[in-house]
Parts: structure tokens; sequence; C-alpha cells
């Protein structure tokens, strides 16, 4: 259905800052203790960005560009964010491990280790899955990760490795730009829409027809 231009400009305008929010909510999901809220804040925002787009031009294409462009913008800025956080902040530290459980998975036990630091230092996020906790028999033994001074990222292997966070950076620049050109195509075809529909709801005829310009006459 075609939408008057003034509201296909509008929602274009809303459609170009969407990608602002999926960023922060990228950024937000690298936190454990913020992670299942910033899930559910992606899923509604991809899901808002794509009606969006849709509501602007009626274009079968809008909605795949729009998932695929939006979770890559979602996901890979809080990639990016994680690695370069850990990289300025994170340091070796070395743990132990002081307790492990195990819950059912599908493909056998998942092993659940809970740590402290050597050196007797609170640590955020102490509960990790992997990183060398494999076995219940694992518990008393140290090992190094590494840890976020900060306290927002869990902690990660000492060895990861951040050479990729160029490519990351160069990646989501990518996608945000597809994305606001996806929007500025979609405001396009909507504007087009909208001229070979004069009648659509919410638009008025800037000239009088031709039984008010009778009427007009009489009254004279």
């Amino acid at each position: 259905m075609a939408r008057p231009p003034h509201v296909v400009r509008r929602l274009a305008r809303i459609a170009a800052l969407v990608p602002l929010l999926m960023v922060g909510i990228g950024v937000l999901g690298t936190s454990p203790d913020w992670f299942p809220a910033a899930l559910i804040l992606g899923v509604l925002t991809v899901a808002l960005a794509i009606a969006v787009l849709m509501a602007t031009a009626t274009k079968g294409w809008v909605f795949f560009a729009g998932l695929t462009i939006g979770l890559a913008v979602v996901l890979g800025s809080g990639l990016i964010f994680r690695a370069a956080l850990m990289q300025s902040r994170g340091q070796p530290t070395e743990v132990r491990i002081i307790s492990v459980y195990t819950t059912k998975g599908k493909t056998g036990p998942i092993y659940h280790c809970r740590l402290k630091r050597t050196d007797g230092r609170p640590m955020d996020h102490a509960n990790i899955v992997g990183m060398g906790c494999n076995a219940t028999e694992d518990a008393g033994t140290s090992e190094d990760l590494l840890v976020d001074q900060s306290g927002w990222l869990d902690p990660q292997p000492v060895d990861a490795d951040f050479s990729p966070l160029p490519v990351g950076v160069v990646g989501v620049g990518v996608a945000i730009g597809l994305r606001e050109l996806a929007v500025w195509q979609t405001r396009r075809i909507g504007l087009r829409e909208a001229a070979a529909n004069p009648t659509a709801p919410g638009r008025t005829s800037a000239k009088p027809s031709a039984d008010n310009r009778s009427k007009k006459r009489k009254r004279r």
C-alpha cells in the first residue's frame, strides 16, 4: 500500500537511526549480566527495523536485507567491543577452580566451574563453562585466564587472538553502510509509489475539484 510522501520520509528517518540502537544493544550484550535483556531487545529491534523498512516500501527483498544486515550489525558490534575491551583491559591472571558441577547437554555432560583468584582479590563472573573446565577432578587446580579488570566481561583464554579486530571494524562499517543504502532505496521506492498513487490515505489534493469550483461560483 502506497503511503503519503511525508509518512515515507518520516519512516526513512527513523530507519536511518536504527543502527545506533543496534550497536548499543550489541555492546550491552557483551556483559553476562545484561545478555538476556540485550537478546530480547536485539530481537525486538531487528523486527522493528524490518517492519519500518517494509512500511516504507513494500518490496520482498526488504525483509531479507533488513534481517541479515540487522543481525550483522548487532552481533558484529558486540564482538568488536568485546575484543577491543579485553585487548585494552584484559590481564593474564592466575585463578583456581574451587568447585565443579555438571548439567546435561545434547552431546553429553556440560561442566561448569567456579573460579577464585589466587591473589585473593574479588573476581566478577567467576562461573565459567569450558576454558579448562572439563571434568569434576579439575577442582583445586589452577590456570591462567585473561580477566577484564573493569569487571564487564567474563574471563577468556589467555591466548585469545585479537588480530581480526580491524577486519571486524571494517565489516560492521560496511554492514551499516549497506543498511543506510537499503533505507535510501526503500525511501526512493516509497516516494515513487506515493507519486504514482495520489489518492493514498492521508494525502490531500492541492487543487479543488470541479464540483467545489462550481459551488464557489454559485455562492458569488
